[in-house]
Order: structure tokens, then C-alpha cells, then sequence
């Protein structure tokens, strides 16, 4: 996946100067040459067609090292294309990034050429144009705001699509800034979108009620009913009885943790409604949230390495607020990594904080990433709420901070790396 879109940079215009070295070092020679032999040939008796055609053979040859310079000279741009491309290739939503001085489109990405066109997006287009000549003026105020102010700003416009229709867009516009300069990423938040969204969300509300009520509430008879024989009150049972029913409650409290931990990282409910803190321990978290997602890592060909430092202490957190997190970074490790691959999971103390780190080999990534607010929960919530789980990263951060942490992103030679910083309050 990463060479992938390796390659659809280099499609993009990438030149890469280290292929035409050989050029270079090749015209640097035949110019030295042409140079000894115009300086020879003035000590040489030639015929007047020879007097002719040697300055014409050097000038022809000047003009050839000048033309191979050109081509084996550095890729000015590509740095700054490239940095555009990243930021939009992270988009969820059909993007595109636009210059702050000119307003030309530097980079898009594939959602945004399935929307408009690639007729319409294409590097150095203009970004008004994208827009209904009616909203223009709006629109162009919201990205000078942006610009000037650095502030991410958040607006409706309507834009005209690949089909030549006519469709009202939410624009979430944030300020980059790289190393051709600055640029703004402009992302495009389509009612149909939301619409599926918001379907997805009560498709999921409806699994997480049937999962409560057609598993979770079986089972609790079950163990209730193996309790009472494993602590002898409907009466002695012999040993091989009583070592079999305990079997029997020991695996149904973990098929119920197993279902407690769906339903937490699952329900939309539970993003919004603030958990009660408790003493827990981070390690045992971490390996529930593995068991979550190992069939999920199997069919993708995907392996979770655990490097958890032992002795960890536990730490007063709100048990689900760091499941989910837990849960969410490691699924967007997994789906940004390609099959083969390996997203390791890592966590110690260092000073007064635990550390959560997660590993993948995915897009490049620096810096903090910024928090996304959910969206306000409204009366008949499951009829219109968009669904958490879909807001990736953004969601991560919200969730880190709710339990008093930050979330950032590195790069190095060994992949990127999410880390979350959250202090060891000790229980």
C-alpha cells in the first residue's frame, strides 16, 4: 500500500534527481572536451569548412550539457508537492490543498477527483472555480480567513460535481504550513455523506442492542446459575462437579468481558456519556482491546506485536475512555498498514506519565494531531447521530483528552509512530 502510493507521487510530477547523476557527470565531460579541442584547434592549419563547423559542433554540444543540466537539476517543487499531497492523502473526505498566495490547487486527492473531476482539480486549477458562482464570494472568505488568520474554519457552499449537478458541501479549511510555503486544505462534507453516516450509526446502535439483549442478558442467568453451584448453595456437589462448574463461570466471565468490551467500543451512546474513574490496569486493557481486533488483524494478513513494560502500576482513569482509545488507535495503525505487515503496540512509564506509543508503516506524520468535538447528541440520537468510529484520528485525540492525555504523531526510519501521553495517576 505504501509503495502504492509511493508511485502515485512520482505520477504526480516527482523527479527524482539522483537517476540523472550519470547525466550530469557525462555533460561536464563532453563540455571539458569541446572546450580542449576549441582551445587546440586555433594551432591548427584547418580548412575553411573546419573553421566553420567546429564552433557550430561546440555550440550545439553547449546547448546539449545546458538541456542535461536542466534535467539533472534538483526537483524545486517536489518537496512542497509532496508535503500537499500527504495532507490530503490524510483526508477522510474529498480534499484538495490550496495555495494561500496564488489560490491554485497544489494537490488533491482520489475523493475529490471522484467528486469534481479531474479536469476540474488538477494542480495550478483555480479553487473558486470548483464553487457555484453564487457562493463564491463566501466561500473565498472563509479561505482568507484561514490564511490570515491560521484558524480552522468550518462553512456551506454549494459546488458543482463531476456530473455538472449542483451540491451544497460543508468546507472544513486548515492552514499547513511546508517547505514551499503555506497552504490550506480544504476538505468537502457532502448531506449524502452524512446521510450514510448517520445510517451507519443506527445500523450499529441496532447490533449493539441485539448484542446486549440476545447475548449478554442469557449469559448472566447462565453464570448466576453456575455460581450458585460453585459456592455450594443448592447443594454439595463432588469435586469433579464442582471443578467442571467452575470451569463453566470462569468462561462465561470472560465471554461477558468480551462483550462488555463490543459494546463499549461500539455503541454511539458511550462516546458521549462521561464514565465514572477507577483503578485500572493498562496492561490488561491493551490485551482486551488485542483480543478485539485479532480477528480482524488475521484476515488482513496483520500481525499485533505487544512490547508492554511489566510492572506497570495501575492508573485512575474512565475505563471505557481508554478502551476506545486503545481500540481506535490500533484499528487505524492496522488499516493504514499493508498485509504482511506489523503494527506494534508499546507501553511504559516515563517520568510521571504512561506512554502509550502504537507503530505503523503507514503515510507519514508529524506533530500533534488536533481534536474533533463529536457531534452534539440530540433527542432520538440513534435516528441521527454520525457514528464516531468514523472520524479516525480526530476521534483518538478527542478521547486522549478526555482522559487528560495528548495525542501525536512521528516519523522515523523505522515507520510512524502515535503516542499518547496521559498522566500515571496511580489509584
Amino acid at each position: 500500500m505504501v509503495a502504492q502510493r509511493d508511485q502515485a507521487v512520482a505520477r504526480g510530477g516527482r523527479r527524482e534527481s539522483g537517476n540523472r547523476r550519470p547525466l550530469l557527470y557525462a555533460a561536464t565531460i563532453l563540455l571539458l572536451l569541446m572546450l580542449a579541442l576549441s582551445l587546440s584547434g586555433q594551432f591548427i592549419d584547418l580548412q575553411p569548412v573546419a573553421l566553420f563547423g567546429l564552433p557550430m559542433t561546440i555550440v550545439g554540444v553547449t546547448v546539449l550539457v545546458l538541456v542535461l543540466l536542466y534535467l539533472a537539476g534538483p526537483p524545486t517543487q517536489a518537496a512542497a508537492a509532496d508535503g500537499a499531497q500527504r495532507a490530503v492523502r490524510a483526508a477522510l473526505l474529498p480534499a484538495v490543498a490550496v495555495d494561500t498566495e496564488t489560490g491554485r490547487i497544489r494537490a488533491t486527492n482520489e475523493e475529490a477527483l471522484t467528486l469534481f473531476g479531474r479536469d476540474h482539480v488538477t494542480p495550478g486549477a483555480s479553487f473558486i472555480d470548483l464553487l457555484s458562482a453564487d457562493a463564491r464570494e463566501d466561500c473565498r472568505q472563509i479561505f482568507a480567513t484561514v490564511s490570515e488568520s491560521g484558524e480552522a474554519q468550518v462553512g456551506t457552499c454549494a459546488a458543482r460535481t463531476a456530473a455538472d449537478e449542483l451540491r451544497i458541501v460543508r468546507l472544513l479549511a486548515r492552514l499547513h504550513d511546508g517547505d514551499g510555503g503555506s497552504f490550506a486544505v480544504v476538505g468537502f462534507d457532502s448531506t449524502e455523506a452524512n446521510e450514510a453516516v448517520a445510517s451507519f450509526a443506527r445500523i450499529q446502535e441496532r447490533l449493539m442492542s441485539n448484542i446486549s439483549h440476545e447475548l449478554r442478558t442469557p449469559l448472566n442467568v447462565v453464570m448466576g446459575f453456575s455460581e450458585l453451584l460453585t459456592t455450594g448453595t443448592l447443594g454439595e456437589m463432588p469435586e469433579n462437579q464442582l471443578d467442571a462448574a467452575e470451569e463453566c463461570h470462569e468462561g462465561g466471565e470472560r465471554i461477558l468481558r468480551l462483550i462488555n468490551d463490543i459494546l463499549d467500543v461500539g455503541r454511539v451512546r458511550s462516546y458521549y456519556v462521561p464514565g465514572e474513574k477507577r483503578p485500572i490496569s493498562p496492561v490488561e486493557m491493551i490485551r482486551r482491546v488485542e483480543n478485539l481486533l485479532a480477528g480482524q488483524a488475521r484476515r488482513q494478513n496483520l500481525q499485533l506485536a505487544l512490547d508492554v513494560e511489566p510492572g506497570l502500576e495501575p492508573i485512575v482513569v474512565e475505563e471505557r475512555t481508554f478502551k476506545q482509545l486503545a481500540y481506535h488507535l490500533i484499528l487505524n495503525s492496522m488499516n493504514r498498514s499493508s498485509a504482511g505487515g506489523v503494527v506494534r503496540v508499546a507501553a511504559r512509564q516515563e517520568g510521571d506519565d504512561l506512554l502509550l506509543t502504537i507503530s505503523d508503516t503507514g503515510v507519514e506524520m508529524r506533530g500533534a494531531i488536533p481534536p474533533e468535538a463529536l457531534p452534539e447528541l440530540p433527542e432520538g440520537y440513534s435516528e441521527t447521530a454520525l457514528a464516531p468510529p468514523l472520524l479516525g484520528l480526530p476521534l483518538c485525540s478527542y478521547l486522549a483528552g478526555r482522559v487528560g492525555g495528548t495525542l501525536s504523531a512521528e516519523t522515523d526510519d523505522e515507520g510512524v509512530h502515535f503516542a499518547v501521553r496521559l498522566p500515571h495517576e496511580r489509584g
